[in-house]
């Protein structure tokens, strides 16, 4: 899996809305649903589970190097200080894999620039090494 290309898009959907799908049950209060996400979103988380960088004991991961498994400006400047590509492969992994348990959870790396600045870090570590 190439990281490099995907920069660019990332990058681009920094602070870029993200649409939801909403219902309206018969209480007439609007609920958000789900993010509706482009065909390259799924298309890398898809190819990242399938990777062998993914890690499947992401939370052990980063709790041994001492970060909380939890996704937050804090951690992933936490993880990206650490200069770790074991530990930025265990965050990465932590917002692919907990999508289905925190509906939104790719959104907020998007918007937030998680995602862009995980991968730009793992790809100049790789790079490196």
């Amino acid at each position: 899996m190439s990281f490099a290309e995907y920069l660019p898009y990332f990058k681009k959907m920094i602070n870029r809305q993200i649409t939801w799908t909403t219902r309206r049950p018969e209480d007439g209060l609007i609920r958000a649903g789900y993010p509706l996400y482009d065909q390259q979103m799924l298309q890398f988380a898809h190819e990242y589970k399938m990777s062998s960088n993914f890690d499947r004991h992401y939370r052990r991961t980063l709790r041994m190097h001492g970060i909380k498994p939890k996704l937050n400006h804090a951690t992933v400047g936490d993880v990206i200080l650490a200069n770790n590509p074991m530990v930025t492969k265990a965050m990465i992994s932590l917002i692919i894999d907990e999508e289905d348990m925190e509906q939104g959870l790719w959104a907020q790396a998007m918007q937030d620039g998680y995602f862009y600045r995980l991968l730009k870090s793992l790809a100049s570590s790789m790079v490196a090494a």
